[in-house]
């Protein structure tokens, strides 16, 4: 076989594992990073009806958090990067996705699609009550959809970060947690450092209760 077909052969072989987007057949996206062990946190003190633990981790490149909320042993959310080059430049995608297996979502703000085939997380404040409302226009993810937090752009020595928790800080990203067949809501305090690039989960939580409202910071 001449040389040229062979090289031909593991071009479409090397594209062929990897997903394109919908929207621009040119834009390959990475696969998921393979899963290693799952982290719980540390459980701290709490109110009766609510589950809180401590996390303080790091996402960026290379680095990923599998997180087993209910500490089943089972991951439940995980976040990791994914470097697309679309626009003439390099996006480095932080995002979170729920295992839709396990039944488990995130709160994402309505509209386009970004390019990595999620939607934006959606931010909630302190004290905001976990749940989509008219006026914030959040929804949950849909299944194999990705909660981005942050999209870091470069162009050459230059980077600048984009997305609804750009320059944020102690910011809560809302979930589901589907246990026994019912959904558990809770809340990831989340931060952009920064000076590196990346994003803080420091602590989170969820409610004993199947179907109960949390309040985001509630412990």
């Amino acid at each position: 076989m001449k040389p040229y077909v062979w090289v031909s052969l593991v071009i479409a072989l090397a594209l062929s594992g990897c997903k394109k987007d919908k929207n621009d057949g040119g834009i390959i996206i990475p696969p998921n990073p393979v899963e290693t062990a799952p982290v719980t946190g540390d459980t701290k003190p709490s109110s009766a009806g609510i589950v809180y633990r401590t996390l303080d981790m790091k996402v960026g490149y290379h680095k990923n958090i599998f997180l087993d909320a209910n500490a089943d042993g089972i991951i439940d959310i995980s976040f990791s990067g994914v470097l697309i080059m679309h626009d003439g430049k390099q996006h480095l995608y932080l995002s979170a996705y729920g295992k839709t297996t396990g039944g488990n979502k995130l709160f994402v703000k309505k509209g386009e699609e970004l390019v990595n085939g999620g939607l934006w997380a959606y931010p909630f404040n302190k004290d905001e009550v976990i749940e989509p409302t008219a006026a914030n226009e959040v929804k949950f993810t849909s299944p194999q959809q990705k909660a981005s937090i942050l999209s870091i752009i470069s162009t050459g020595a230059k980077t600048q970060a984009e997305g609804l928790w750009a320059n944020k800080s102690d910011k809560y990203l809302g979930f589901a947690l589907k246990m026994n067949g019912e959904p558990h809501f809770g809340w990831l305090k989340i931060s952009h450092d920064i000076v590196s690039n990346e994003i803080i989960v420091s602590e989170y939580a969820y409610s004993k209760i199947p179907g109960g409202d949390i309040i985001a910071g509630e412990k």
